[in-house]
């Protein structure tokens, strides 16, 4: 696959003509492709959470063109595959239980959450291919197949490598999930189950020596400004394996409208490993502290985890509720220093209503059917004991054209604050029985989503006994209420049939600013012309994309800990307009764009950094091409 991936980013003086070539073999091509299939249940996905109880819904890939040049999300420390702090309030947490960290690679990482399962009536594949300035690489992969009508597999597989502009900052990402689920011929029994795959690779220069950046440097070598780190390295390793059977208790009747009763079990095995290298500590002097050598470092973690869940899930007769409830047991081994086990035992319960029917005929007008689900889990023995998660969603389908849905979501937690936060041994940072306290965090979430005009929510955060890292990078808590609001607005119109423009405002608040750092505001505003040739066959997109950021006191990063830290407020980002040119094409199931990146480079500024020491990319040109194929 690999040797695939080498042979199909041509160098750039060849790109041309490789795309010539791929749009004249299609044309000439005698193979029966189309780009969407004519059945409507072609393509079917479901999620991994409660897989059991919910059912398949269709699926067709997302085509608009708007969305193509925008392959990745920025990331803020100015390298794709680099690690970049979370500067929106999201909804959300992980599950409770033991953590090691946060993630800081989860923009270029596959989670449980993605993880989907799919059912379709022939094969499906997506190939992407992306190229571009400092040998920007991406290659994505997806696959889905269902055979005999039982057994379905799914594969989905990304690579990202970036030389980056500044020195040591090479980046390589693997990310590769493989699904599969069965079901018997009588629906007796089956099982879901998939394999995640996550490598991050990177070099760590500790940002540019000089953290700010003159006029001068426009014009010259980025390659050629000295780092704080000339030979440090990162590489984390993860992988997860989930094998999940089911058997229905009651036997099968005449009528498909009876009470189901299954019992499910869960099994999953995470191995977890994470290495920090720097061979040149002395004389790059960046750290002060030294524990284990004064010659190099060389930091490791691992973490192995087994997990297993029983549950009894009931479905009613119309497949419209359902409720599960059971026990997990979570075994957690860790070595830093030495081997440490943790053993935690939970109860679990959920509870879902599926496309409920109003039976009110007032209500009926407006609303066709609504969805809800609610689940607890609670840790009754372990370090974590005491530890719970409640959470419930909420959607409303609206009789509209469109079909706009109404959501409302809401969790509230007490959550042990993270193995790094109370015991942490490594070469330049140690500490140990911190004793932190348990976290509180509540969250809600409400908007409308699916208008073509507008869509948008609010959302509220508050935290008791907020963790962070201090201006030494050192863990702290501060013992007080946080409260965080925001608001996401977008509106989208078409014009005169050709011209379109999109406008999205988020707007975010935090009552304690010094431990939160966030911009209040981010604009961007997306305008562009849209129009179709030679009988619809050819859809062309040219636009420009403008972002901006308010300025705001940022984060700071520690590679050795992999963790965003609290800055100083003298540092500040300034306020810089990205501006992108793009070019977007369709024909068929090929399409493809062209991209240049930061187009006022130089122009409006040049101290354009999120995180202190770290600068976003010069003025660059990306390309990229998408191949869909439906039987």
């Amino acid at each position: 696959m690999f040797d695939l991936v080498k042979k199909m980013f041509l160098p750039r003086k060849y790109i041309f003509f490789y795309v010539i070539f791929l749009i004249i073999n299609y044309s000439n091509s005698s193979f029966a492709q189309v780009f969407f299939s004519t059945e409507p249940d072609y393509l079917k996905i479901k999620k991994e959470k409660n897989n059991l109880l919910t059912h398949f819904s269709d699926y067709y890939p997302d085509t608009t063109l708007i969305k193509l040049s925008n392959f990745s999300p920025r990331n803020f420390m100015g390298n794709i595959g680099l690690p970049s702090p979370n500067y929106l309030i999201n909804y959300g947490t992980s599950e409770i239980g033991f953590n090691l960290f946060q993630q800081a690679y989860s923009n270029d990482q596959f989670n449980q959450d993605q993880v989907t399962y799919y059912k379709t009536n022939g094969p499906y594949a997506s190939l992407t291919g992306i190229a571009g300035s400092k040998e920007l690489q991406i290659f994505k992969l997806l696959f889905a197949q269902t055979f005999k009508n039982r057994l379905n597999v799914g594969l989905k597989f990304n690579r990202y490598s970036s030389q980056g502009f500044y020195l040591k900052q090479q980046s390589y990402v693997n990310n590769i999930f493989l699904t599969t689920n069965f079901t018997s011929l009588n629906e007796r029994f089956g099982f879901y189950g998939f394999i995640l795959n996550n490598s991050n690779k990177n070099q760590e220069n500790g940002g540019i020596s000089n953290e700010t950046l003159n006029d001068s440097t426009i014009l010259i070598d980025k390659k050629l400004m000295t780092v704080k780190l000339s030979n440090a390295t990162r590489n984390n390793q993860e992988t997860q394996f989930v094998f999940n059977p089911w058997f229905r208790i009651n036997k099968t009747k005449d009528s498909i409208y009876c009470n189901n009763h299954y019992l499910q079990l869960k099994s999953k095995r995470v191995s977890s490993n994470y290495k920090y290298k720097d061979r040149y500590i002395k004389e790059d002097k960046y750290y002060n502290f030294f524990n284990l050598d004064s010659n190099k470092t060389s930091d490791s973690s691992n973490v192995k985890q087994w997990i297993n869940d029983v549950l009894y899930v009931f479905e009613n007769e119309s497949k419209t509720k359902n409720i599960s409830f059971g026990y997990r047991n979570e075994f957690n081994q860790i070595w830093q220093n030495k081997d440490s086990i943790f053993i935690n035992h939970f109860i679990r319960g959920d509870v879902s209503i599926l496309n409920k029917k109003f039976k009110n005929d007032t209500v009926q007008k407006i609303f066709s059917s609504f969805k809800t689900y609610a689940n607890i889990d609670y840790i009754f023995s372990g370090p974590n004991m005491g530890n719970y998660k409640v959470e419930q969603n909420s959607e409303l389908i609206i009789n509209t054209k469109n079909k706009q849905k109404l959501f409302f979501n809401a969790l509230y937690e007490n959550r042990n604050p993270d193995y790094i936060y109370n015991n942490w041994i490594s070469n330049h940072f140690v500490w140990q029985n911190n004793k932190f306290k348990s976290q509180q965090q509540f969250q809600a979430l409400i908007g409308i989503e699916g208008g073509k005009l507008i869509n948008g929510n609010f959302f509220y955060k508050s935290f008791n006994h907020f963790l962070y890292f201090d201006s030494l990078a050192n863990p702290q808590q501060y013992h007080h209420q946080i409260e965080n609001i925001g608001f996401s607005l977008t509106f989208s119109k078409i014009f005169f049939r050709h011209i379109g423009i999109v406008i999205n405002h988020v707007y975010q608040k935090s009552t304690e600013q010094e431990y939160i750092r966030m911009p209040e505001n981010i604009s961007t505003l997306n305008l562009f012309y849209s129009s179709t040739f030679f009988h619809n066959n050819l859809q062309l997109q040219f636009g420009s994309q403008l972002q901006s950021y308010q300025s705001f006191s940022a984060y700071g990063y520690m590679p050795s800990t992999q963790v965003f830290y609290l800055q100083n407020e003298s540092f500040k980002t300034q306020f810089y307009p990205f501006l992108d040119i793009y070019l977007n094409a369709r024909i068929h199931p090929v399409s493809f764009f062209f991209k240049v990146e930061n187009v006022l480079q130089g122009s409006v500024g040049n101290n354009y950094s999120f995180v202190k020491g770290y600068f976003q990319t010069d003025r660059a040109f990306r390309f990229g091409i998408t191949w869909m194929f439906f039987d």
